[in-house]
């Protein structure tokens, strides 16, 4: 795991170590005839300095930056030596350079793991970057008049004098819409995510053809249940144990949730010394999971570290965090992701997550409300009607709660199921966006919403199989993959992903949508194949968020800092109008309106802009 950058072109002042928190083992280097590869290593496959980067194939011909793990590499290994390869490290780098010279781009076939890498080949005087299937391992790059630039995180560009950092005002609408900015848009114009499953060729500074050579396809279903529950318990076991190899001590994020401890509970079998992590929030039970945790890591017998974090300490880490944003994201969860991610890197260099398994299985709670919206839709006007009613909002009381859930809901109630999608996707809706000229710009979000699901009837999925495809194409790499790379990254700890796997992924997206959502019940073949593992209180027990009591810090708390960030000279000179911030702060503080998630959004923003100096 790593942090990689490069240039191909002209270049002045080309920042090469703002990466090194990424990889602070070792840093590496290659600068000639206008082509420049860097890396900052985080060493976790041969430790040895045979594994550095850049790496080179043996005639010095191909060179490397890598970024990720592969973790089929040993089994490739072994077919390339016998094709007469011979390997100078035991690194799962140098596999994609023997892999290139034996199969050229379509070694991206044969690659299981997460990665997004930059090789350079001398003889063609050609760049060749790639990114994994679902967008676990980031890259951005962009062209530049002199140059193509790419790099790990945004930060490397943006620093870049030559770098014009005009904001990007679709993806700005696009932000204020999810909360993130999905791919291939960046906060700034002039640079773009390479999407997941992608490829480009670069020559003389400049994009010589993009292209996309991973496709998430329907295979064939198992004929029956019990031998979808075979399967799917020995494709997770396989991809669990591939996923547990390293040089360095290995442990697992753990939630008590059915996602992390099922991948805990896989992964105790072939490694029974394993060190799990959570967090505790006794400060505020509503949001402790800690005591689920806890009777997982009994059970399976884990050695189990629960950290306690005070409100002042999470506080401290939730505004170091915002200040380290490339660009703008709101999604809350990221502040205790950074926190189990900051505590257990003192411990492992490596750890588990149990990400992937909601948009995989139908895991979120928002897959039963489109299927309630279907069927209350014909009674949408008086549903619709008691929602408009003064109802007080309490994040973390039960009515308050329901109340909420319930305004949320009325808003789907619609006959077209585009409609349906875009509300459920929806965190600030156009018109209270707090800029005008922003509100009169054509709304980017149904086109995207309507082009995937377009895409994905093309391709086979429908029903709740099709809401997967949107999510694991929009949701899992715009916002939770992004989120655990950033959060871990941010303290040099490599988290891996073991249901998000191109095997798992074809199995998951083969069986039928009513396997994952039956009724109302979410993760149904899941939950059945996980018996076998945890205990029942744990596949029963209700979904929970991995969240802070933000809304309510906002209220006391983080009252000050907030309100004097929204309504400061930065957030004027970002165009946004005081009078709608003004009430979305006003109902958040009455308790009219739960507005936390509008407040988050518009903080962060206006943080990050006058920290990057755009407003």
């Amino acid at each position: 795991m790593c942090g990689i950058s490069g240039y191909q072109g002209r270049v002045e002042g080309f920042p090469r170590d703002v990466l090194k928190h990424r990889g602070p083992d070792a840093m590496g280097a290659l600068e000639e005839d206008g082509v420049g590869l860097f890396h900052c290593r985080l060493s976790i496959i041969d430790l040895t300095d045979a594994g550095r980067q850049p790496m080179s194939s043996e005639d010095g011909r191909l060179w490397l930056v890598f970024n990720g793990e592969i973790y089929n590499h040993r089994a490739l290994r072994k077919e390339l030596i016998a094709r007469g390869h011979r390997f100078r490290s035991h690194s799962d780098a140098e596999v994609v350079l023997h892999g290139y010279e034996t199969w050229g781009e379509k070694v991206l076939d044969h690659l299981r793991g997460m990665f997004a890498f930059a090789l350079y080949d001398r003889a063609r005087g050609e760049l060749f970057l790639a990114r994994d299937p679902f967008g676990i391992k980031p890259l951005v790059y962009a062209e530049l008049p002199d140059a193509f630039v790419f790099a790990s995180e945004l930060r490397t560009l943006a620093l870049l004098p030559a770098f014009p950092r005009d904001l990007d005002e679709e993806a700005l609408l696009l932000y204020f819409r999810l909360n993130y900015i999905p791919h291939p848009h960046t906060i700034f114009r002039a640079a773009r995510k390479l999407e997941p499953g992608h490829a480009l060729r670069v020559r003389q500074g400049r994009i010589q053809d993009h292209w996309r050579w991973y496709r998430l396809r329907p295979g064939t279903p198992p004929a029956r249940v019990e031998d979808a529950l075979h399967r799917l318990e020995e494709t997770l076991k396989q991809s669990v144990r591939l996923h547990l190899e390293a040089d360095v001590p290995v442990g697992a994020f753990l939630s008590g949730g059915l996602d992390s401890s099922l991948v805990v509970a896989l992964a105790r079998a072939h490694h029974p010394d394993l060190q799990t992590f959570t967090v505790a929030f006794p400060e505020y039970p509503v949001y402790d999971e800690s005591a689920y945790a806890r009777r997982v890591a009994k059970v399976l017998e884990t050695r189990h570290t629960e950290i306690p974090v005070t409100a002042h300490e999470a506080r401290e880490i939730l505004m170091q965090v915002v200040s380290h944003l490339d660009e703008p994201f709101a999604d809350s969860s990221l502040i205790p992701t950074s926190i189990v991610s900051q505590a257990t890197r003192e411990h492992v260099k490596v750890a588990l997550s149990g990400d992937g398994g909601d948009e995989f299985f139908a895991g979120y709670n928002k897959y039963q409300g489109l299927r309630l919206a279907s069927w209350l839709t014909p009674l949408r006007g008086l549903l619709r009607g008691v929602a408009a009613l003064p109802l007080p909002e309490r994040r973390g009381s039960r009515m308050g709660e329901r109340i909420r859930q319930f305004r949320k809901l009325t808003r789907t109630l619609h006959p077209d199921p585009l409609k349906r999608l875009e509300e459920t996707y929806t965190v600030m809706h156009r018109e209270e966006i707090p800029r005008a000229d922003l509100r009169a710009h054509p709304d980017p979000l149904p086109p995207l919403l309507a082009s995937l699901l377009k895409e994905a009837h093309a391709h086979g999925f429908h029903g709740i199989n099709a809401v997967l495809y949107l999510d694991a194409h929009l949701v899992l790499p715009g916002d939770m993959l992004w989120k655990v790379d950033t959060a871990s990254m941010r303290v040099a700890l490599e988290v891996r992903v073991p249901f998000v796997d191109r095997e798992v992924a074809a199995l998951a997206f083969s069986l039928p949508s009513g396997w994952k959502l039956r009724g109302f019940s979410r993760k149904w073949i899941l939950r059945r194949m996980a018996r076998r593992w945890l205990p029942e209180e744990i596949l029963t027990r209700p979904k929970g968020g991995f969240g802070i009591p933000l809304g309510e810090w906002m209220r006391h708390e983080l009252r000050t800092p907030v309100e004097e960030i929204l309504f400061s000279p930065e957030a004027q000179r970002l165009g946004l109008e005081e009078a709608r911030l003004r009430l979305l702060w006003e109902e958040h503080q009455t308790r009219r309106r739960d507005r936390f998630w509008e407040l988050w959004n518009l903080f962060v923003l206006v943080r990050w802009a006058s920290r990057w100096r755009v407003a």
